[in-house]
């Protein structure tokens, strides 16, 4: 019997190509990403950090049971420590001031309010949705473009952290929630979450392509 997880993924395939196969991603993989994106990049996804602290708290505080928080509160702190740290490290390293760059492009905005509007407005099969949606993604094409060279070893070490099998293990987690939560909502439930999930993939792609904003196109 198919999951809720394999359904959604079966219902999206074509959103989900489009960002497998995103000028991004497909620069990264064939090494051309541009510094100066990667650099620009490296600002919206440290912002958006802070956000996904506050996605996984409120996560923490919708969730069913206790083991569902302290998985969560791993997260948590692995976001606050690690994560807070890698950006404030390959910032300094790069010479990076956030505040020369964009930060707020509408389709970072987008992205960021979205999920955290999605997540305080939802229940925990919301916010489940919305982090398997972005995280399932991104180990796929990580793992993918590992298999690449990269001659930056900031670029390098981003596809690395997020093919490896700890992050791995944080989106499998994700989708086993995400179909255990699947398996007792209703129909209309379930099509709403599916309409979630195509909205993430959407709003991921887009986020992606703004770190090209002031990049020529050629």
């Amino acid at each position: 019997m198919e999951s809720f997880s394999d359904r959604l993924l079966a219902e999206h395939q074509a959103t989900w190509q489009a960002m497998q196969q995103h000028r991004f991603v497909t620069d990264i993989e064939q090494d051309k990403l541009p510094a100066g994106v990667f650099n620009q990049y490296l600002v919206f996804e440290g912002d958006f950090v802070a956000t996904a602290i506050g996605i996984f708290a409120l996560a923490v505080s919708k969730a069913p049971g206790i083991r569902q928080q302290r998985w969560l509160v791993g997260v948590l702190n692995a976001l606050v420590d690690d994560q807070m740290g890698y950006f404030e490290q390959v910032l300094a390293r790069r010479g990076i001031n956030p505040d020369d760059y964009q930060r707020n492009l509408p389709a970072v905005s987008r992205f960021r309010d979205g999920m955290l509007t999605a997540a305080r407005e939802g229940g925990y099969a919301d916010i489940v949705t919305l982090m398997f949606g972005a995280e399932w993604m991104y180990y796929h094409w990580c793992s993918r473009v590992y298999r690449s060279e990269q001659a930056d070893p900031d670029i390098r070490h981003w596809v690395e952290m997020h093919a490896e099998e700890t992050f791995f293990a944080q989106a499998r987690w994700l989708k086993a929630e995400l179909d255990q939560c699947g398996a007792v909502l209703t129909k209309d439930e379930q099509q709403r979450l599916s309409a979630l999930y195509r909205q993430v993939l959407e709003w991921e792609i887009d986020f992606h392509g703004a770190a090209y904003a002031d990049c020529p196109a050629g």
